[in-house]
């Protein structure tokens, strides 16, 4: 049996410390940009504008983006060590521990756990990233994110995501051979909702495909 996972840690990239997004050094001193950093580099007009609005109309809008970061690496960790069989909740926070218990319905369905914050690169589109999870997902090799949000969210909000997780794909496709066509995104709020969204990467490669060449575009004029 191919072991996918050997084959990641071999090629993991390391993530490098600065301020302009998140970026990746390979082993072979090669520096992408995450796929995140991208997608944000990119975003529409309406979306740049509607953030400065927020954070325009909103005077605690550092608290509320540092507690959300908070809210948002603890949840994580603790599904983490639940997928690890190494779970402790002495140590978090009351809310992360909620989200938790709330996506928990949703994590009984993951199985055969490949990979956990898993850095990964891609050569051909020159870009990188750590997927949250690579698992099955109710029997079918997925790419899995996890979100805890302040309210309940529509298919619309979650595009970017879909093309940030359709981008693992492409990475772990291009690194092991073996395509994955499903991504998952769980998205616990903070109004006690939960959801799962399931989509086909076959979806979104091209729109994906065009956002990085419009990053590379834009940065190379």
């Amino acid at each position: 049996m191919v072991n996918y996972t050997q084959m990641l840690k071999t090629r993991e990239p390391t993530l490098l410390d600065r301020e302009d997004g998140h970026w990746y050094q390979t082993k072979f001193d090669d520096v992408y940009p995450s796929i995140s950093t991208i997608l944000s580099a990119t975003a529409t007009e309406d979306k740049k504008n509607g953030l400065k609005n927020w954070k325009a109309n909103e005077p605690a809008h550092d608290y509320i983006t540092k507690q959300s970061q908070h809210i948002g690496t603890q949840s994580h960790k603790i599904i983490e060590d639940y997928l690890s069989n190494n779970l402790s909740l002495e140590e978090f926070d009351l809310l992360p521990i909620a989200h938790f218990n709330n996506l928990k319905p949703f994590l009984e369905n993951i199985s055969d756990v490949m990979c956990i914050e898993q850095r990964m690169y891609s050569d051909k589109l020159k870009v990188a990233g750590t997927s949250d999870l690579i698992a099955y997902y109710n029997g079918e090799l997925s790419i899995i994110d996890y979100k805890t949000k302040r309210k309940p969210q529509i298919d619309d909000y979650m595009y970017e995501y879909y093309l940030q997780t359709t981008c693992y794909a492409q990475m772990f496709h291009e690194v092991t051979g073996q395509k994955i066509n499903q991504i998952v995104i769980l998205v616990s709020s903070e109004k006690n909702t939960r959801q799962e969204f399931i989509k086909t990467c076959d979806d979104y490669i091209e729109p994906m495909n065009e956002r990085i060449e419009k990053y590379y575009l834009n940065n190379l004029a």
